[in-house]
């Protein structure tokens, strides 16, 4: 492979500084401006420190870079610095005094910052997963650097997304939409598939600076989630403290890529208390994984002897434990459910009535609609013209 040419075409497409390090070794730095010192050789013990093929590191001031390692050769290349926001005269003053550096070269370092693009971290990220797929082969997901742990699980069942779920560039108000539909219908699996999927939009400007960014980030957040969370039927009270209790502890930290991880752990937490109360007050394992396990196959007809398998016991078992804890058959909560995913794709998608049917696994449009109008009193077009 021709790493030189590798990295003199990713400084161009990005707009980022890309530098080739060889046997361990600084070779080049290939970007059409530069400033001394460079910012990655003095970040370089903390760059390399960063584990696997492909990761990143964000320094003091909010700056990160990407590494690559080639699995062939002993080759890797380092992307970066890269800003979130604009850097302005106050944070390149700050900067300066970080490195040591006379604050009189302010307007040089602006300058140097605006050769290069802001990135949104999520965007960055998949920039890095993008490269290290033609680099090394290996698919990784922007989750699987960002987030692990308790923070967001990466781990995921097999699942088709919908293209009309995946929101498209450069649209944060379709993406607020589908983000808000999945905490008030209870959608864990789709807000973790969101967290999986390419960035795309950006947040407007609400600071400037990188901390103060995502803080107001995760106050929009939680503000439009609680409300989303009340709508799916999780109580006033428990909603309004949940969100209290994250943006208080939001306020409280001063790192960046925990306060990222914090708000992608708001947005599961509300879910799955929502995911939770649609199963019905005091709701069994069973039950919760009943309703997982009919979500992730709501193109096929999910019957009852289908669940009980999938659950792992006797049919006649599993039909008394419905019965009991939701008060109704296992086929009327499978109905249920796929009601609940039709009214979401309603509202937040433009797929016709049949389009939705065939979605959701029925034989017919006109069934699925009579089903509709049962259970809901409109037809699939009444719905979404009351929206």
């Amino acid at each position: 492979m021709d790493y030189h040419y590798l990295a003199q075409s990713l400084a161009a497409l990005a707009g980022v500084p890309v530098r080739i390090y060889i046997d361990g070794k600084f070779k080049d730095l290939y970007h059409h401006t530069r400033f001394k010192p460079d910012f990655a050789i003095t970040e370089e013990p903390n760059i390399f420190r960063q584990p696997g093929n492909v990761s990143y590191y964000m320094d003091a001031n909010f700056l990160y870079y990407g590494l690559f390692r080639s699995a062939k050769d002993h080759v890797a290349l380092v992307m970066g610095p890269v800003a979130q926001l604009t850097v302005d005269r106050d944070l390149a003053v700050k900067i300066l005094r970080a490195m040591g550096e006379s604050v009189s070269r302010a307007g040089e370092l602006v300058d140097y910052f605006a050769a290069i693009p802001a990135y949104p971290l999520r965007n960055f990220l998949q920039i890095l997963c993008t490269v290290n797929f033609f680099l090394n082969d290996e698919k990784l997901e922007i989750s699987q650097l960002l987030l692990t742990g308790e923070d967001m699980p990466v781990s995921l069942p097999a699942a088709a997304p919908d293209p009309e779920l995946s929101p498209t560039a450069h649209n944060t108000d379709e993406l607020e939409a589908v983000m808000l539909s999945c905490v008030e219908y209870g959608r864990v699996d789709e807000i973790r598939r969101l967290f999986q999927r390419p960035a795309v939009g950006r947040a407007g400007t609400m600071a400037t600076d990188a901390l103060r960014q995502e803080k107001n980030l995760i106050i929009c957040t939680a503000t439009l989630v609680t409300r989303a969370a009340i709508r799916g039927g999780l109580d006033r009270a428990t909603a309004f403290s949940l969100s209290d209790a994250y943006i208080q502890r939001a306020e409280l930290m001063n790192d960046y890529t925990g306060l990222v991880r914090l708000n992608a752990r708001m947005l599961e937490d509300f879910t799955g208390r929502v995911a939770q109360v649609r199963c019905g007050a005091g709701s069994s394992l069973l039950i919760r994984e009943a309703r997982e396990y009919i979500l992730l196959h709501l193109d096929q007809a999910v019957t009852t002897e289908a669940l009980s398998r999938a659950m792992g016991m006797n049919r006649t078992y599993l039909c008394k434990r419905f019965q009991e804890e939701t008060g109704m058959t296992v086929n009327h909560y499978v109905t249920t459910v796929k009601i609940d995913e039709a009214r979401r794709l309603l509202e937040v998608t433009k797929k016709t009535p049949a389009e939705i049917a065939e979605v959701l696994g029925y034989s017919s449009q006109s069934y699925f609609q009579s089903v509709f109008k049962r259970l809901t009193g409109k037809t699939p077009g009444e719905y979404r013209g009351k929206l």
